[in-house]
């Protein structure tokens, strides 16, 4: 019987995505040492087999099989005793009895392969990341004393109260989304950022229009643009005729991707800029500008984007801030520009909106709404994790750390085991 890691992981997500408030910080945690190990395996050897993998395993001396062998071990472990634990308090729960029996099905191929790469250095490597990250967690808790600074609400713009508001960003938001042309789509982001500014500033929460004054730079990008295409235009689907030299992608990528970074709304600048409902627009702005009439240029700057949204992934992580950090994982996964990684960003953007904080009047749907964002970007994190690994590898290990902490540091300022918030 063929045994597949991506499925074995996906029935570790169903198990960590039903159990109860503050039990869920472990049950997610145990699937990020998971999730970078079934990535790896698809990137070398290039398959979720584990028969093939533990072949692969064998033939080689390199420790590369065992590392992730004992990740596989750790997070297994990890899931198996959040499930005992909960067994332990409320006995006979249908969610952790289903925790257990995914906990134990992904710690058989885990043993097969850790006893194929080398049990007792898979062991040690397990033990090793363990102990360090919770080493990390541990002083990082200690450092914020309770003062865990948390996401901002997220909210649609003008929704309920300025409807006026409320119309004129989703018009904006479609013209990103949808618009036929590079002019709309930029049109669009700007229309966005305005009717956002206004309506935060009939609230008194933005004085300066930070994301508006960064999309500006667009209309020089579009006049550049409309300049060298010419006769060919500016339709979306046409942008990779556009006549583009080397040196003009270099130069129009990177004002486009300062636009982008702005939407995210990342570390340093989170409390300048908005972000929520912006990264879905700065990813689409990528995906339908960015990457087809600018690839060579986005690929050139990629050196330096990378490690700007890995900074802003830990500068969430390091606040507890978890939907911000999910979104800086998006950030980073788009950087990366592997096949694959636009989708990926996209998922955890929308997943990052989904798990944050909403306003009072979403009560009665929140709680299952933000257990549909942690399982999506549960699902979708060993494919991030390895668009990234064929790109850069050290920096998304470092972005896979550093969503670890965020979960661990923002999961504990939910107030005890007997918090019934997901959301704070």
């Amino acid at each position: 019987m063929t045994v597949a890691l991506p499925g074995v992981y996906g029935l570790l997500v169903l198990g960590a995505s039903a159990q109860e408030r503050v039990r869920a910080r472990l049950a997610f945690l145990a699937l990020i040492p998971y999730a970078v190990a079934v990535a790896s395996f698809q990137v070398n050897p290039g398959s979720g087999d584990v028969r093939l993998i533990g072949q692969a395993a064998r033939a080689s001396t390199s420790a590369f099989f065992a590392v992730n062998a004992g990740l596989l071990l750790l997070g297994a472990s990890v899931a198996c005793a959040t499930a005992v634990v909960a067994l332990r308090d409320r006995r006979r729960t249908p969610a952790a009895f289903a925790l257990l029996g995914a906990a134990v099905v992904a710690l058989w191929p885990a043993a097969s392969l850790a006893a194929a790469g080398g049990a007792v250095r898979s062991t040690i490597v397990g033990a090793g990341v363990a102990a360090l990250a919770a080493t990390v967690g541990s002083v990082i808790q200690w450092l914020r004393r309770g003062r865990v600074a948390g996401d901002p609400p997220i909210r649609w713009p003008g929704f309920p109260a300025n409807r006026p508001a409320a119309i004129t960003f989703g018009l904006g938001a479609l013209a990103v989304a949808a618009g036929p042309t590079v002019g709309i789509v930029f049109l669009g982001l700007v229309v966005a950022a305005g009717a956002s500014f206004l309506d935060r500033r009939a609230e008194g929460a933005f004085r300066f229009p930070w994301l508006l004054g960064v999309a500006g730079v667009l209309a020089p990008v579009w006049w550049l643009l409309a300049t060298i295409a010419g006769p060919v235009g500016l339709r979306v689907a046409n942008l990779g005729d556009v006549p583009l030299s080397p040196r003009a992608e270099i130069l129009l990528a990177l004002p486009l991707g300062l636009v982008v970074w702005a939407c995210f709304g990342l570390w340093p600048a989170h409390r300048l800029l908005p972000g929520g409902f912006f990264a879905l627009l700065g990813a689409a702005l990528w995906l339908r500008v960015g990457s087809p009439a600018l690839p060579g240029g986005l690929e050139h700057w990629r050196p330096g984007v990378v490690p700007i949204g890995l900074i802003g992934l830990w500068g969430a992580a390091v606040t507890g801030r978890r939907a911000s950090a999910l979104s800086a994982m998006g950030f980073v996964t788009l950087a990366s520009g592997a096949p694959g990684s636009g989708l990926a960003a996209l998922l955890l953007a929308g997943a990052a909106v989904a798990v944050g904080p909403w306003s009072s009047w979403t009560a009665p749907i929140r709680e299952l709404v933000q257990r549909l964002g942690w399982a999506s970007a549960a699902l979708v994190l060993p494919g991030a994790l390895e668009a990234g690994f064929r790109s850069e590898v050290t920096y998304t290990l470092a972005a896979a750390a550093g969503l670890a902490l965020a979960l661990w540091v923002g999961f504990a300022s939910e107030g005890g085991p007997n918090s019934p918030r997901w959301d704070r």
